[in-house]
């Protein structure tokens, strides 16, 4: 080995190895700079990526505030308040019970108020005439038994107290008397209660007469009736047409 570079060097002269050293070292300087650029550039990069990295970050978003602009509200307007006048309130009348109804077309129950029992009687059939006849004659044989007709009946009376009445509902003649209702036999007289309708509470026993059957039971109570309260019959009485005495009155 030591004669190989002995062989070597003697052929290289201290030239050579002077230009050889020369060539090393600028080799050395170049790989310097060149190292010195890179790194430059390297950090050139380095500053241009960071503003760009900054630049790229998310945006930071602020609360929006919506701003509500406030309408000023409706004026309203008060309107004059008026004052509603109480109506006057009528007073209604209490009118007196309609025992009667008309005979007839005539249904209105204002019209049956002012067709008094004369005009009933008079209009109604010849049987209702003749109950009523025989009725009326009946009451007439008794002493003390006094009469009188009005719009609504015919009352008959001891003295102040009314002891009967006769109306007419409809087509049908009633008969109201001054008797004890339970102590007759409902399926003979076939009697009602009117002591509830103050109309009829001195003469709550009420029959209908509209047969000749009914009319003997009718006649059978007046006798009753005068028996109950110790009426005596007339010594001398004679029958009288009650009809054409009825329509004799004015």
């Amino acid at each position: 080995m030591a004669l190989i570079f002995e062989k070597l060097f003697s052929f290289v002269s201290p030239l050579h190895v002077f230009l050889f050293i020369d060539f090393l070292l600028v080799i050395a300087i170049l790989v310097v700079l060149i190292v010195k650029y890179c790194l430059k550039l390297r950090n050139a990069e380095d500053e241009v990526a960071a503003p760009v990295e900054e630049a790229v970050s998310e945006p930071v978003v602020e609360p929006v505030v919506e701003v509500v602009k406030e309408e000023p509200a409706p004026v309203v307007k008060e309107e004059p308040v008026v004052e509603a006048k109480p109506e006057p309130v009528k007073e209604e009348v209490a009118s007196e019970p309609v025992d009667e109804m008309v005979i007839g077309d005539i249904d209105d129950v204002e019209s049956a108020k002012r067709i008094p029992f004369k005009d009933k009687i008079l209009g109604s059939a010849e049987n209702v005439q003749g109950y009523y006849n025989a009725i009326e004659n009946a009451f007439n044989s008794y002493r003390k038994i006094n009469s009188r007709v009005s719009i609504k009946g015919v009352s008959y009376r001891l003295g102040r107290q009314l002891v009967a009445k006769l109306t007419i509902r409809g087509k049908t003649l009633k008969f109201h008397l001054a008797l004890d209702v339970n102590k007759f036999d409902q399926k003979v007289f076939f009697q009602k209660d009117m002591s509830d309708v103050k109309e009829y509470v001195e003469v709550p026993f009420t029959v209908k007469v509209r047969s000749d059957r009914a009319l003997k039971n009718a006649l059978k109570l007046v006798e009753s009736l005068a028996e109950a309260h110790g009426i005596e019959k007339k010594t001398r009485f004679t029958e009288v047409d009650a009809i054409a005495e009825l329509k004799a009155k004015d």
